[in-house]
């Protein structure tokens, strides 16, 4: 059963085989995991600190397959490397979206047994390892930034 404040449903989500995610006005790089979730391995320090209100830019790939969206930022939730105490890093966020995207990614679902095969499969390198669970992105130059095609 669908939510009557949004239109698209499961069934008539737009699937994609990658979208590009930045977020403004920090230009960090995301994945789209759910209609309303990102997932941003090794966030910058804006990010989890950030100066105002964030917006995803969602762009689905390939480029000209649907318009580009930009969803307001409802939630972040910051993934520590478990070591506690004021020296932990931020090793992901949690991305929650005011709104869901019309967009869906085809990938697999990235069980936490998956997730564990796939990290230890890239060494640990969060992005490669949701990129083979199915989450493209263009990898991001350095961690947590705009990649190739920059910041939007």
């Amino acid at each position: 059963m669908s939510d009557s404040s949004d239109p698209m449903d499961e069934s008539t989500a737009a699937l994609v085989t990658a979208a590009d995610v930045i977020l403004e006005p920090i230009g960090a790089r995301a994945l789209l995991v759910d209609r309303d979730v990102l997932l941003v391995p090794d966030p910058p320090p804006l990010l989890v600190e950030p100066p105002g209100a964030l917006v995803a830019v969602i762009a689905p790939v390939p480029e000209g397959s649907g318009p580009v969206e930009r969803i307001g930022v409802a939630d972040v939730e910051h993934l520590e490397n478990g070591e506690g105490g004021p020296s932990s890093d931020v090793v992901a966020s949690i991305v929650r979206l005011a709104g869901r995207s019309r967009y869906a990614v085809r990938a697999e679902p990235a069980t936490q047994e998956r997730l564990t095969e796939a990290l230890l499969a890239e060494g640990g390198d969060l992005w490669a390892a949701m990129r083979e669970l199915g989450y493209d992105s263009p990898a991001p130059d350095r961690p947590g930034t705009g990649g190739p095609a920059g910041p939007r």
